[in-house]
């Protein structure tokens, strides 16, 4: 396995090469096929996962979230790693350090 790219801020983030995503009642469900396991993202990560159909920036994927869910700023942008970490280690998205 690939080792991971740590997350910041300054990171540029997309889907991987194969994301194997369908949604589901407005809600995208991601499948690892190598593990066999489906993950649910729910309305935020839902939100957070259509943005990332093109490479973004952390920090301007945090802006945008800004904009559609009233939130702490500090808050969000811990919980958007925290997520994207996550569908990394499952290799459902790359990271680009910047």
């Amino acid at each position: 396995m690939s080792r991971e790219i740590p997350i910041t801020a300054e990171s540029v983030v997309s889907w991987s090469e194969t994301p194997v995503a369908t949604e589901v009642d407005q809600e995208v469900v991601l499948m690892n096929v190598g593990r066999g396991r489906c993950y649910g993202l729910g309305e935020t990560g839902t939100s957070v996962w259509r943005r990332l159909g093109s490479p973004i920036r952390v920090d301007d994927l945090c802006r945008e979230l800004m904009l559609e869910y009233q939130a702490d700023p500090e808050v969000l942008a811990r919980d958007v790693i925290t997520l994207l970490e996550h569908l990394q280690e499952e290799g459902l998205v790359k990271v680009v350090a910047v």
